[in-house]
Order: structure tokens, then sequence, then C-alpha cells
């Protein structure tokens, strides 16, 4: 079945921007085009002021967190925010976490994002999530032998060691990859380095437990290398407190970075070094989830990334990390090459710079699958309203 689809703009899979392009879809595969395509075609549309780019891929989610009740204005700090999620997490019921899922992808899709690295700490989310990777979340010092990969560590803070180093030792064996939190906050390179810290001194007391294990490292990136969790499978999430020197660890080993600016923002504990990474291959961006972020929409990652570095980096590059990037990260390039998911971005006036185009605030967003059916129709109106 045969479609073919025209935009003012088109961005392809390498990032290679073709103006008034061309692309066709038949057995799951696209074509990027230069040229307005002949032949017989079941749907053929050419949509005005708009641009087609790859699916966004939100490479770190937490759907099942969708209906908490995040208000940025009333956190002070990672801390205050961390306590709010310690107990409120466990009031959510089955339901509740069903229906934040189905509302994330719901809103998540509104913002041209089909792909995700979604964070299940309740087993819900597997079955619901259909494209990209959901990761089983461990915490503590008990680990289920019987946790199907993937697998997500939490943190140096909040998983054993001992339980980290299982989790590792199964992925190996799958060759599965596996998420983790990692220097979130400037108090867990404390924490690794046995200093007096905010987890130990006010979360800890807080629900009841001490330090799992006096393991020490002068580092957090030595402090994973020593207990053998610095793998290529391994997806380092946040990155915020590392130096240049620990990022540049995590490269040469080929372990995947996703950054997350706007939650960083809002829990205050800094900003990624997004000039050093942004030509590192393996570089993709998340929203969080909306326990620690006021929307779903990875093009406000864009916007904010750019805004906050004052233009230093590309905007072609923030969309690669966004979009291909993520895929990469999440090793299932070929799936969503060939998956027929893209996303159309519209604007009320004519677009003479597709990359600008990105950062105006007039601008609607949508993501849709080639393989559906009448899919090119739904574009028509969703362009015309």
């Amino acid at each position: 079945m045969r479609k073919a689809l025209g935009a003012d703009y088109i961005i392809d899979f390498d990032m290679n921007i073709i103006k008034d392009g061309w692309l066709v879809f038949h057995n799951g595969k696209i074509d990027f085009l230069r040229y307005e395509p002949e032949g017989e075609f079941h749907e053929k549309l050419k949509l005005v002021n708009t641009i087609i780019i790859p699916s966004f891929v939100n490479a770190h989610t937490h759907l099942e967190f969708s209906l908490m009740d995040f208000e940025p204005s009333k956190i002070e700090s990672f801390f205050d925010w961390l306590l709010w999620i310690i107990s409120n997490r466990q009031k959510l019921d089955k339901e509740e976490i069903k229906n934040g899922v189905n509302r994330g992808i719901e809103l998540s899709e509104k913002w041209g994002t089909s792909f995700f690295g979604d964070i299940s700490s309740f087993g819900v989310s597997r079955n619901i999530v259909q494209n990209g990777i959901v990761f089983n979340e461990i915490l503590g010092k008990f680990f289920n032998e019987n946790a199907e990969p993937s697998l997500s560590i939490h943190a140096v803070y909040s998983t054993s060691v001992e339980t980290m180093k299982k989790v590792v030792k199964k992925s190996l064996k799958y060759g599965t990859l596996y998420q983790m939190h990692v220097g979130e906050t400037a108090e867990e390179q404390k924490f690794v380095r046995g200093e007096p810290n905010l987890f130990e001194t006010l979360i800890y007391p807080t629900i009841g437990r001490k330090r799992f294990e006096n393991v020490y490292a002068e580092n957090i990136i030595t402090y994973l290398e020593k207990i053998g969790v610095l793998t290529p499978l391994l997806i380092a999430v946040h990155c915020t407190n590392l130096s240049r020197k620990e990022l540049g660890k995590l490269m040469e080993k080929g372990c995947g970075i996703v950054i997350c600016p706007r939650s960083n923002i809002f829990l205050k504990t800094g900003f990624p070094d997004v000039e050093f990474l942004i030509d590192y291959e393996k570089l993709a961006m998340g929203t969080d989830g909306l326990s620690s972020n006021t929307s779903l929409s990875m093009i406000s990652e864009i916007k904010t990334t750019y805004i906050k570095t004052e233009g230093k980096v590309n905007i072609k590059k923030l969309l690669k990390a966004a979009t291909i990037g993520g895929a990469k990260v999440l090793n299932i390039e070929s799936d969503y090459k060939r998956s027929g998911m893209l996303t159309a971005i519209t604007t009320e006036k004519r677009i003479s710079d597709p990359l600008t185009a990105l950062l105006m605030d007039d601008i609607k967003v949508n993501a849709f699958d080639l393989k559906g059916e009448k899919v090119l129709n739904s574009l028509r109106q969703f362009s015309d309203n």
C-alpha cells in the first residue's frame, strides 16, 4: 500500500533537510525524495506550512506517575520533591496507575512522540507501552531473580551494591539494556565518597533505614566502574552533576546518555553539560515524567536547552538527540525507521527555516502512523484546523 506525503520541509533520519520534499512509504520502508513522486498511490497529499520530522523519542519517562499533581512552585529542592514522591507514590492504586500511563501516552502523541524509554515502578506500563522499551525499576537490597529485563537500577543511594551487581549480571546474560539515574544531584557525589549527605541525614531517617554497604569511590563514575555497573549496556540518565572527565568515561565505555533538562531545572539539580555532550552519537533526551515536569513535550526540551545554552548548541543536533538519538540509545533504530511513525509540525505562517520553527510558540504538533488507514486525510484535517 503506497502512500506519498509532501511538505514545505522534510527532515530525514540523518537530519538532512529537504525543501519541498516528499516521502514515499511502502512495505515498511520510507524513501525521502527531493521531487514529487509519480505513479499510483493509495493516498497522496502535499501539506503547506508544515514540517515532517522523524517521531520524537522520549528516552526517559515515568508514565505510571502521569496523574500525580506536580507543582514546581511548591518545590524548593530535589529533597522536598523526593519526600513528596515517597509519601505519595504508594497512595496510587492500579487503576489510577493504568489511567496515568494511557493519559501520558495520549499527551505524548499530541506532542509528536511515539516512542518511549519508560520506567515501570509498578509493572503496569509494560502491558501498555507498545513502542520503545519499558524498564522494570529495581530498588532496595532484595533482587527478584524473576524480574524480567529490561531493568532499571534506580540510583546509587536507593539500590544496594549487591542488587546492582545482580541487575548487571542478568542484563549481560540476556544482552539487554539497563537504565540508571546517574549524577542527578550533587549529593550523590558526596554519598559515593562517604561524606555527609542529605540522603543519609534526611531521607534515610524518614524512611527508617541506613546505608546498605560501606562502599566508596572518588566520584560516581569510578564508583559504578568499581562495582561493575559501567558497561556498554548502561543508559545513564540525567548526568547533571558529572565532571567532563566522568562524562568522557561514559562515552569511552559506549554507554547511552539521556538528559532531562526541564526536570533538572524544576527540581533545582543543575543543568547537563550539553555543549560537551551534543556530538556524542548515543545522546538522547527525555522529559522524565509528569511527577517532575509540566508536560511531556520534547519540543519544550529542545527549546529550553537552546535558550538555556544561549543558542550555543545547534538546533539540528538537539533535534537529532530528541529523535534518532533516542532510538540509537534504546537500540531500536531499525524498528524505529521501519515503523512509519513520524511527526508533523504546522505553523500559521510560511516557514522560512524549519529549525527556527521548532522554537516558535504558534505551532501545532501531531504524531502519525503511515501504516494507518486514511492517515493522510487525518493529516489534512489537522493541517487545515
